[in-house]
């Protein structure tokens, strides 16, 4: 067994105790002997059985929490709200996109912004750094 599949082992058995068990966050994460945050970032959303009522796409309960509480969002566009309200809209087209195989994002909303700052800072400093070069030649 070679180490992606391994990680992938890992990562299944994860999400399966995380969905299907009434374990804590943190008993899990010692059974699995990981830290918390490192268990977090291994789990994916849960597929729903409504689509989102803006594109289509089959919403996902984001964590366990949203799911008792009947919240789901949709992966592809954001849109988030309840079960309830997903259901009871009509779905564009008449029919749910099927989820893609992989998840398109595990957090889509939690790296956009730090990503987009990262890449703003990097062409701002590249930037500056050609003014400086280009002044110094001339």
């Amino acid at each position: 067994m070679d180490a992606s599949t391994s990680a992938l082992e890992a990562d299944d058995r994860a999400n399966d105790l995380y969905w299907g068990s009434d374990l804590s966050v943190n008993q899990i994460a010692d059974a699995l002997d990981l830290s918390k945050g490192a268990l977090y970032e291994m789990i994916r959303p849960l597929p729903s059985s409504v689509a989102c009522p803006r594109c289509a796409t089959e919403a996902e309960h984001p964590n366990r929490t949203a799911k008792e509480r009947g919240l789901v969002a949709c992966p592809w566009c954001g849109w988030g709200g309840t079960e309830a309200d997903a259901a009871e809209a009509p779905v564009p087209g008449g029919q749910a996109v099927p989820r893609a195989p992989f998840p398109i994002a595990a957090h889509p909303t939690a790296r956009a912004p730090r990503t987009l700052a990262g890449g703003v800072l990097l062409g701002a400093a590249v930037g500056l750094a050609l003014v400086l070069w280009a002044r110094r030649r001339a």
